[in-house]
């Protein structure tokens, strides 16, 4: 009788445990923050992450200061500073395409900065086309591609 009621305990617990493991929720991870960028003479890098861009930036800085074999040299600023939002990179990622006469489409890669995008795009468009004198970009063609969705989730 015993026994038996010792096997109904372990079969109990080891469903409760089993059930917690099941349903419990996930641990919380930061998924709002800033992640900053201090760099060396060296082009060493050091990135710290923080709640707010100002913690984020001075530790990198510090982080650079106290590492570095050239404090002197550590720089940074906050356009090396990245925020998160649920994971998520709000930095724009501008892509601009360039045309041609043959209405061939030349892509550019992705900048942060549109114009950029629009220049990496005409030279990427005489660079490969049969017909380079006629690549022309018109900003309407940039995109960011990093935009936060709209209401109906597009």
């Amino acid at each position: 009788m015993k026994k038996h009621i010792i096997v109904h305990v372990v079969l109990a617990t080891s469903f409760l445990l089993l059930s917690q493991l099941i349903w419990a929720e996930k641990p919380s991870v930061a998924t709002n923050f800033w992640q900053c960028t201090t760099t060396d003479a060296e082009s060493k890098v050091w990135t710290i992450d923080g709640n707010y861009q100002l913690t984020a930036i001075n530790e990198s800085f510090a982080a650079c200061k106290k590492q570095s074999a050239y404090p002197k040299s550590c720089k940074t600023s906050k356009k090396n500073c990245e925020h998160f939002v649920n994971g998520q990179s709000t930095r724009p990622m501008w892509r601009c395409v360039a045309l041609d006469r043959a209405a061939s489409i030349w892509p550019s890669n992705v900048y942060a900065v549109r114009d950029d995008a629009a220049l990496a795009g005409l030279a990427y468009c005489k660079d490969n086309s049969d017909i380079p004198a006629s690549c022309y970009m018109n900003m309407i063609t940039c995109r960011n591609l990093n935009a936060q969705n709209d209401a109906m989730g597009e």
